[in-house]
């Protein structure tokens, strides 16, 4: 084999694995688990979750970027029948309040926060009426819901299917984990955003 054959040779190899690559760079992953949820009437339930990963490359090796969510319950607010939350969102908050079932949910790049018009504070809430999930100004999340109760940081404990409320506990203790993904703040502003 001449050299120039070789080289040609070893440069469709080379694009073949580079093709790959961003190829399955491409794929996603999804995750579903079972997670506990306590109320603000002191109920504790279960809701499923679900949620899709893209594989991305953060800049020094590849993971999972989430890009959209499913959140599955049943409640007598809901007719006691099953209902689903999907969005591409990460949901933060569930709750019930003036006998209403609320979301909210955060954008988790910067893609969805464009996606869903720069929304400032970063939370989007939606309210279940009429038998649907209905978004709704931040001025009407009910500021009772303000504590988030949906796990943050699932990607750490969904391998065992299930997330505890004192996973969550654990979690929400964890001193490096910013005030913003413990509560709803009105004020935040994301450090990324100097405008």
């Amino acid at each position: 084999m001449s050299k120039g054959n070789w080289l040609l040779k070893a440069f469709k190899i080379i694009g073949l694995v580079l093709a790959m690559g961003v190829s399955m760079s491409g794929c996603a992953d999804t995750l579903s688990w079972q997670e506990e949820v306590k109320l603000l009437d002191g109920r504790i339930i279960v809701v499923a979750q679900k949620r899709q990963y893209e594989r991305a490359y953060n800049g020094s090796n590849f993971g999972g970027v989430p890009r959209e969510s499913w959140l599955t319950l049943k409640l007598p607010e809901t007719g006691n029948q099953e209902i689903t939350w999907h969005e591409k969102l990460k949901p933060s908050n569930l709750n019930i309040a003036n006998g209403k079932l609320y979301i909210v949910g955060i954008p988790p790049t910067s893609r969805e926060f464009y996606l869903y018009n720069k929304p400032r504070p970063p939370y989007i809430g939606y309210v279940f009426e009429n038998k649907a999930w209905q978004p709704i100004p931040f001025n009407e999340i009910p500021v009772d819901i303000y504590d988030m109760n949906l796990s943050i940081d699932s990607e750490n404990y969904i391998q065992a299917g299930h997330i505890t409320l004192a996973d969550k506990t654990k979690e929400l203790r964890d001193p490096t984990l910013p005030k913003v993904f413990k509560r709803i703040d009105s004020s935040y502003k994301d450090p990324d955003d100097h405008k």
